[in-house]
């Protein structure tokens, strides 16, 4: 389940300022294949270790309304480009209704070690660190609809890439007979965040008012981290693992909204990623 940065549409004008008219924080639950391996160098402790990870939900929907008070507040739909483009009048509503999907994909490839630690009671521990790249592809599609038939729609798509590497230790314990693994990761990546929208307005009769496009883009490091516990379980003859985990990222790129002739740009929020899972073993 991940806890992505909010997404936000539309804004709420009150003569000096605004604020989101809509925002959801991007939090549903999804699903996750992970396939990964060991190979041995014997009669050394080294090991290389790879695994392939993908995730991703769809039709993550949401939707708000605002009422026009008739006061000094209005709602607005703003372009790309920051201009607002309709607004309502006293009485009237602005509903927005957003459909998200995202796709995760997670690549790591590096060597590990082992080590016991026997002498002070905590068993075996191994430690590695490798080559990691991950992607987040985000794809929204806003639809605001005025009460007097007005319409207006954002096609957005964000790809954010992490490249770099980890750094990650699994401690094998038994607490209380049972065989336990504590994982833990760190990583630091260039990250790399593409956006590219488009955003169009119809009149109450269906004719196109305005299209505007637009793409940029944002770099900078940032770092991960990440904690998961795992347990040896034998289920019909089968020896499988239950997990659970959550990992942090310190930046994640969002769209930023800047009505006032401002524009959509990028910007940075942390985010997060529980996860609940069985592993097994071959």
């Amino acid at each position: 389940m991940p806890v992505l940065p909010e997404y936000k549409a539309g804004s709420i004008l009150d003569g000096v300022s605004s604020t989101d008219l809509f925002s959801d924080d991007q939090t549903d639950a999804g699903a996750q294949l992970t396939l990964g391996g060991f190979y041995h160098f014997a009669p050394t402790r080294t090991m290389i270790e790879s695994d392939l990870q993908i995730a991703g939900i769809g039709s993550m929907g949401s939707s708000g309304t605002f009422t026009d008070p008739g006061a000094a507040s209005e709602g607005s739909f703003d372009s790309l480009s920051g201009s607002s483009l309709g607004v309502t009048g006293a009485g009237e509503t602005l509903s927005m209704n957003v459909d998200s999907d995202i796709f995760h994909l997670h690549k790591y490839v590096g060597l590990r070690d082992r080590f016991s630690l026997d002498w002070i009671g905590l068993g075996d521990i191994t430690i590695g660190c490798g080559f990691s790249w991950m992607l987040f592809d985000q794809d929204f599609q806003s639809d605001a609809r005025f009460g007097d038939g007005r319409r207006g729609q954002y096609l957005e798509d964000l790809d954010t890439n992490y490249l770099g590497g980890e750094f990650r230790g699994t401690l094998r314990q038994s607490i209380f007979g049972q065989i336990c693994y504590l994982d833990a990761r760190y990583g630091i990546y260039e990250m790399d965040a593409d956006y590219y929208g488009t955003s169009t307005y119809h009149n109450a009769v269906g004719a196109l008012m305005d299209r505007s496009q637009l793409s940029t883009s944002l770099k900078q490091t940032t770092t991960t981290a990440e904690l998961a516990l795992r347990t040896d379980v034998c289920v019909g003859g089968w020896l499988v693992r239950p997990m659970i985990g959550v990992k942090y990222f310190d930046d994640m790129a969002q769209i930023e909204r800047s009505p006032g002739g401002v524009g959509t740009s990028l910007t940075t929020d942390n985010a997060y990623i529980f996860n609940g899972s069985i592993e097994f073993s071959f």
